[in-house]
């Protein structure tokens, strides 16, 4: 029945696309007779009179001039039944002199066949997309304490048990041109292809350039995490390159949990590792939430700073500086080189003494002791959270 419907929605269109392509004017019945499609629009949901006896006979029948004269609304040609999923779901015809057009009608019957199927399938890879998508931002967007009844019974209706273990990966596809669109129900399948190894694997758009991948997890996890994301980094670049798209891809994931709260948790992690990679235009384009340097640069954004209020007032301090800038910059390099002289100022293309310069500057202003770890940590701690905040409200 959903079949009959579905034929039903897109047998005009495909009289159109056809008809067009081949320049034969053809008509097409649903399995009780309804025109449904038709280059005449007039004829559009009149009764065809000899459907019946074509979708009986199951064979090529002819009309011709003289056997249509008392048949209402039969015009001469061939018919032949249209069968989908093996079952006779209408009836097409060819419009013309019947032993002209005979030699068109196995041709167009294939042609129509196959157009079905690949729509059928296009509109079922779309259904399940839509289907994920719904799921999975009911699954991200959920808060603890909340009624999780409606989302229980949406995961038992797909077959989905939250008890099982999963990471989640979330895949960015930023557009480097902006003539790049990405074919959502294409990478559906790609990403399908490249993910899905159980029913347990869940595949989802997030937006138009986000994709959440909920991973079942197995044993040695954690080299199969990055085997997966390494095999499916290189066939995104290769999918892209043939379609002659220009995007950059970044992959990041969170640890396996299990349970809604998990999964959720799961996700922040890997949203979390995003962001960290973007604000420190990190070059590497797979990113785990267990990375050290993941870990390190989260401290930033993460960490409780003692009197911040003191704290931000001292960078206000620098900030208000002829050469703030230049003094920042000296600093934190010179914590990021273990507070060693000679390699920041290598690092920064700089003499010795320009830098030693600028740290007794920065030392004056702020009254701190810059060969003190714990005073130099906490000033570092501030500095890379003011310049944090900065990039996100730019």
């Amino acid at each position: 029945m959903r079949e009959i419907k579905f034929f039903e929605h897109i047998a005009q269109s495909i009289v159109e696309e056809t008809s067009y392509v081949l320049n034969i004017p053809i008509s097409i019945t649903n399995n009780v007779g309804t025109i449904i499609g038709c280059m005449d629009r007039e004829r559009l949901g009149s009764h065809h009179v000899a459907t019946p006896d074509i979708t009986k006979a199951d064979q090529i029948m002819h009309f011709t001039e003289k056997e249509i004269m008392q048949l209402d609304n039969v015009l001469p040609g061939v018919a032949v039944p249209i069968r989908f999923q093996q079952q006779t779901v209408g009836v097409l015809g060819i419009i013309g002199n019947p032993m002209e057009v005979e030699r068109y009608i196995h041709f167009v019957q294939s042609h129509i066949e196959m157009l079905l199927i690949k729509k059928f399938q296009a509109k079922t890879t779309s259904l399940q997309m839509e289907t994920m998508r719904d799921f999975i931002h009911q699954v991200i967007e959920y808060k603890n304490n909340t009624d999780a009844s409606r989302l229980l019974s949406f995961s038992e209706m797909l077959g989905i048990q939250f008890n099982t273990p999963r990471h989640c990966i979330l895949i960015s596809f930023t557009p480097l041109d902006e003539n790049s669109l990405i074919v959502q129900s294409e990478l559906f399948l790609l990403m399908n292809n490249l993910f899905k190894e159980s029913e347990s694997d869940i595949v989802a758009p997030l937006n138009q350039n986000q994709w959440v991948i909920l991973k079942h997890v197995q044993s040695n996890t954690t080299h199969k995490m990055n085997s997966a994301c390494d095999i499916a980094l290189e066939s995104l670049n290769r999918y892209f390159k043939s379609k002659k798209l220009a995007y950059s891809i970044l992959i990041s994931y969170g640890a396996d949990y299990s349970g809604i709260e998990g999964i959720s948790k799961s996700y922040n992690e890997a949203k979390m590792t995003a962001g960290i990679a973007k604000q420190n235009n990190l070059t590497d384009s797979i990113y785990s939430i267990s990375d050290w340097s993941i870990l390190s640069l989260s401290l930033t954004q993460n960490v409780t700073l003692p009197s911040e209020q003191i704290l931000i007032s001292h960078i206000g301090k620098l900030k208000a500086h002829p050469n703030g800038d230049a003094l920042i910059e000296s600093f934190l390099t010179y914590c990021e080189q273990q507070l060693n002289m000679s390699k920041s100022a290598r690092q920064l293309f700089i003499h010795r003494n320009t830098l030693l310069y600028r740290l007794k500057q920065l030392e004056e202003i702020l009254e701190i002791d810059i060969h003190s770890f714990e005073q130099c940590i906490l000033l570092y701690l501030a500095l890379k959270r003011y310049r944090n905040l900065l990039v996100e409200t730019v």
